[in-house]
């Protein structure tokens, strides 16, 4: 194959992501090529680079099905890049995640730095999907910093006052340091497997090789991951940044980074020929990462009376199950898929409930603690009835596709024959317990009697048209969970 013949194979099945960095280069341009800002001109600019960002994601979603949806043989290899069912998620999960924050962002994006949030959101976005097609551990580690550096800038300017600013430093310090934990693990992977390429890796490790440095290179990697997506111990910052910042940037931070970090560890080590000869070394380590993860996020959920900090320790939570599925994974008990159907519905039943927040901030009432859901339902029925399906789903009830997203977690997790698996699949179901007790007080608020209250009137379509996608996703994939 020529080197043009080449060029246009890879650009084929790396359009979608193709399309989102070029969406996010030109609209950061719209930056410089805009007019000042006039006061009268706020909602004609938040429309027009708001649809612009659409039109991309659209014309992205476009690609993908026209180019990727269908691999012959289910698997195409270049030299940097790997196309199968890993990287069509990828893909997937990010173009459901990037309509949703869209509409969620319409009328909350900063007014001041409108082309400078969408661009950023779109690189991200375009981040993921070149994670989960990485074959070469240089061009994920590149990924994996172009999901993270649009970020700090997102968080500098989400809100523009000291809690965001306070917000961005700590994740721009911690993140940092996760970079250096993957780059150390990466020169230890490097070092014993003599390539960057995953496939030379994946055999190295599935020969059960690599010794004592490559075991400590894949911890250091792990290490690294596990601060995108907030696992115990490098967990605390999470609450901080959510509370800190704007509810949009809030939803960007519960999904994608996490998305990022769990595809990323699924095309590092979730290889079938490579799970099963590490797992008696990192299965361990997995198993107490994720039962720390979930009863932390749990229990300091309960407490909260901050919605904001509340959310951020759920989401923690949420990773603890994750890291579960994910040691499933490993021992060949759980396919991939099972994480991305958990990884879907996380996206609809989290972002629909910011999205039914941010309706209720734009409407003239209050979410900042519990207690402001105070008969909410009464002075805003659609945005409380959306609410409520997404955190019957968050709870993990029949009929939302967070009962099935579970489900397959537990079943494909209690399916080994470990004792300490069995442990943990029983300690996420305690903690689901403990979770659905703060749901349920959230639910309970925004039916409460007693109060007179006014009805809150302002209504934002893009808001209204979020939480309702979410919502009818949130039904309609438990009937059709293979569409997740």
């Amino acid at each position: 194959m020529s080197v043009s013949d080449h060029m246009l194979f890879t650009l084929k099945w790396m359009s979608p992501a193709v399309v989102l960095l070029l969406g996010g280069c030109l609209v950061l341009s719209a930056s410089v090529c805009l007019s000042p800002l006039k006061p009268t001109g706020v909602d004609n600019r938040r429309n027009l680079l708001a649809s612009v960002s659409m039109l991309f994601l659209v014309v992205a979603a476009l690609c993908h099905f026209f180019f990727t949806s269908n691999l012959p043989n289910g698997l195409v290899e270049s030299d940097l890049f790997r196309f199968d069912n890993v990287s069509i998620a990828s893909e997937r999960l990010a173009l459901i995640g990037g309509v949703i924050l869209i509409l969620l962002s319409w009328s909350l994006a900063p007014k001041n730095y409108l082309p400078e949030f969408y661009g950023c959101l779109l690189l991200i976005l375009a981040g993921i999907p070149i994670i989960g097609a990485s074959n070469d551990l240089i061009a994920m580690f590149l990924a994996l910093e172009l999901v993270s550096i649009p970020t700090y800038i997102m968080l500098s300017i989400a809100k523009g006052d000291n809690l965001s600013f306070e917000a961005s430093l700590k994740y721009f310090t911690l993140s940092g340091f996760s970079s250096c934990f993957f780059l150390l693990g990466l020169s230890y992977i490097y070092g014993v497997s003599g390539s960057m390429d995953l496939g030379s890796v994946h055999s190295m490790l599935g020969n059960g090789g690599g010794g004592k440095l490559g075991l400590l290179g894949m911890l250091l990697m792990f290490c690294g991951l596990a601060f995108r997506i907030t696992a115990v111990p490098f967990h605390f910052y999470g609450p901080d940044v959510f509370e800190g910042t704007s509810l949009p940037m809030a939803a960007v931070m519960s999904y994608l980074p996490k998305v990022a970090g769990f595809i990323a560890m699924i095309r590092l080590f979730g290889d079938s020929a490579v799970g099963p000869s590490i797992a008696p070394q990192v299965i361990p380590v997995l198993l107490a990462v994720a039962a720390l993860t979930m009863c932390i996020g749990n229990a300091l959920a309960v407490s909260q009376t901050s919605l904001r900090r509340l959310l951020g320790y759920s989401s923690i939570a949420h990773t603890g199950y994750l890291i579960l599925g994910y040691a499933a994974l490993l021992l060949n008990n759980a396919e991939p898929q099972v994480l991305f159907t958990y990884l879907a519905a996380y996206a609809a039943m989290t972002l629909g409930v910011f999205a039914c927040l941010a309706e209720i901030d734009e409407a003239g009432g209050q979410s900042m603690v519990i207690g402001d859901l105070a008969g909410m339902y009464y002075r805003r029925p659609a945005a409380s009835i959306a609410m409520s399906i997404c955190l019957l789903s968050l709870i993990g009830l029949p009929l939302t596709a967070g009962f099935v997203a579970k489900l397959q977690l537990f079943f494909a997790a209690g399916s080994a024959n470990r004792w300490d698996m069995t442990l943990c699949v029983w300690l996420m179901a305690f903690n689901a317990a403990i979770a659905a007790g703060y749901y349920f007080r959230l639910l309970s608020k925004l039916f409460e009697r007693g109060l007179n209250l006014p009805p809150l009137r302002l209504w934002r379509p893009s808001l209204f048209l979020a939480y309702s996608l979410c919502a009818v996703l949130t039904i309609v994939w438990f009937f059709q969970p293979t569409s997740m």
